[in-house]
């Protein structure tokens, strides 16, 4: 467990979830259900850990 994820969700998980929801707003816009959240979660997930890296880095200066 991380620093920032003792008071929640680990920040992956959550980038998971908030991409998936976001994900299955594209089904207002015509999309497949499945794909939209397939993509949503995978985009999420990356862009979670990607800013996880990134303050990593920052606290090792």
């Amino acid at each position: 467990m991380t620093h920032d994820s003792q008071n929640g969700l680990h920040p992956l998980i959550r980038g998971a979830i908030i991409g998936g929801s976001i994900g299955l707003m594209a089904v207002w816009f015509g999309y497949d259900m499945g794909r939209a959240f397939f993509l949503g979660v995978i985009c999420g997930g990356l862009g979670a850990y990607t800013a996880q890296r990134i303050q990593e880095k920052r606290r090792k200066k």
